[in-house]
């Protein structure tokens, strides 16, 4: 038994979780500052429609209209923000088998220093071209800690918090919309090229936040231990928790290695298995092993939880609503996008308990089917002759959809993708993860701008019947896919994949999985006490 502040940690019990929320407060700054990183993801996917709201970009990219306006190209636009995309699928390719050979922390020291390139192409473009370079050479650092933030809260943190922290994951990305837009507004005000650079500069915080704190950031214990680096391993776990309790670390090093042999059992040992399918050292060969029978599921699961988010219109509301705000003639459009990123923002944070008490299947499944009858919604009010009446119930039903997406899959889809594959192939899930999400990424920021633009499909409202079939899609699938995984160990959701146990028996079978474990630790001690041993 390892007690601190009245918590055992040699056993994993849920019941416990916000008793142990309370002395989680080292690990909570890690978990934050790893997630700034991701705010750069934020920043990306709202950048191309708040600069393209700001007459000064618009002067400075745009083209000359009759009237005397500019306008950016669709294909401006489509170009600008298709490119972060494509970069982030190419480099994760490239980057998510090195995660297995070099560990975690390196990742993210590259990333800082590609993000400052990226950021500095942005600010001196004369050019579309140019400034189309930058936000590809970001979206490099992009798709690297896209990768990494997920997998490191994932192998660190208790598995009775694990979905309260990943939920720092979406946050960062809606608080990186959020801060955008703010700055957007506040330098709309600006008659100088400011107007335009004062986002664009904004974006430098990120990748000084992260050099400045990488020195003293731990290492995944996980990782470590993987490479027999036990050491390192409890000077990584010091350094991420802070406890004065020696035995937490002994504790948290046996949980780890029984996930680890866990994993091994049911699965083998994967880089032994694969030990000649090696290319510079990464092997290749263990890695693809997601794709197998036994881990396709668990993957496909994996990455449709997070591609769901874009099939049911995340970068139409989210990445074009200020944009789309002006074009259907919404008065104080800035206004009104403002008040809507602070709206997401606070039902982002309601996520954070609400994965917790609620779960994550329920607090997903069921919100998608309404996300899909808002899109509806949406869409009748788009057929309406007069939209400058239409537009205000428009607004409504997207304030609506953002509350109930941020709540649910926008903020638990993620946590669910992070802990569905088995321990050994995280790293790389995560990394399919991030290459589907960038794919939907680019399909759908290449596409909307055709859809929404003046000069292409101008849908207005009707794009939402596009969304509510692409969502009623993820509606259904998640149904049949999605499992219960909150405070569930590793090691039992492998147990319960290898079984053949259905997603939506998960959470009995779980639960009694866990009751008998806790029973038979009791009945130890029970007995232990009784003869007098330890």
């Amino acid at each position: 038994m390892t007690l601190i502040d009245g918590v055992d940690y040699s056993v994993v019990n849920p019941d416990q979780k916000w008793r142990i929320l309370r002395s989680q407060t080292r690990f909570a700054f890690w978990a934050l500052w790893i997630s700034s990183g991701v705010i750069m993801q934020g920043f990306d996917i709202v950048a191309g429609g708040q600069l393209a709201a700001l007459p000064r970009f618009q002067q400075q990219f745009g083209v000359l209209q009759s009237d005397g306006s500019y306008l950016i190209p669709a294909v401006y636009l489509s170009a600008w923000n298709s490119i972060a995309p494509a970069c982030e699928i190419g480099a994760t390719f490239i980057f998510a088998p090195l995660l297995e050979k070099y560990g975690r922390k390196p990742g993210i020291l590259v990333a800082a220093f590609i993000s400052v390139a990226g950021i500095l192409l942005q600010q001196l473009a004369k050019d579309w071209k140019v400034h189309l370079a930058g936000r590809g050479v970001n979206g490099i650092a992009i798709g690297m800690m896209f990768t990494i933030t997920p997998l490191w809260i994932g192998e660190v943190c208790r598995p009775e918090l694990r979905g309260f922290f990943l939920c720092f994951f979406n946050t960062s990305i809606v608080l990186g919309q959020f801060l955008i837009v703010l700055l957007s507004f506040g330098s709309s005000h600006i008659d100088t090229k400011w107007q335009w650079w004062t986002p664009v500069v904004g974006m430098y915080i990120f990748p000084l936040i992260l050099v400045s704190g990488w020195p003293f950031f731990p290492e995944s214990p996980y990782w470590l231990i993987r490479e027999g680096k036990l050491i390192a391993a409890k000077k990584a776990l010091r350094s991420a928790f802070g406890f004065k309790e020696e035995s937490f670390y002994d504790t948290e090093i046996h949980r780890i290695q029984e996930e680890i042999r866990t994993t091994t059992t049911l699965q083998g040992d994967l880089d032994a298995k694969h030990s000649s399918g090696k290319f510079l050292g990464i092997n290749l060969a263990a890695e693809a092993e997601c794709f197998s029978k036994q881990n396709r599921k668990r993957t496909f699961t994996a990455v449709f939880a997070a591609s769901a988010q874009q099939a049911i219109g995340a970068t139409f509301v989210i990445g074009y609503a200020t944009y789309f705000l002006d074009l259907i003639h919404v008065q104080n459009f800035f206004i009104a996008s403002v008040v809507l990123y602070i709206v997401m923002l606070l039902s982002s944070c309601a996520a954070f308990p609400l994965s917790e008490i609620i779960g994550r299947r329920d607090l997903i499944v069921w919100p998608q089917f309404a996300l899909c009858f808002i899109l509806l919604l949406i869409g009748i009010m788009g057929c309406i002759p007069d939209q400058s009446k239409a537009s205000w119930g428009i607004v409504a039903f997207i304030y609506c959809w953002a509350i109930l997406f941020q709540v649910s899959i926008g903020a638990t889809g993620f946590v669910l993708a992070s802990e569905i594959a088995t321990q050994r192939l995280r790293g790389a899930t995560q990394g399919w993860i991030t290459i589907t999400n960038a794919i939907w990424g680019l399909i759908m920021q290449f596409t909307i701008p055709y859809m929404i633009n003046p000069d292409a499909g101008n849908l207005g409202g009707k794009v939402g019947f596009i969304f509510l079939f692409t969502g009623s899609i993820a509606a259904i699938g998640g149904y049949l896919l999605y499992p219960e995984t909150k405070g569930v160990p590793f090691e039992i959701m492998d147990e319960l994949y290898a079984q053949g146990v259905k997603p939506r028996h998960f959470k009995a079978r779980a639960r009694e999985i866990m009751a008998a474990r806790i029973e038979s630790e009791t009945e130890l001690e029970t007995h232990f006490a009784a003869t007098g041993k330890e």
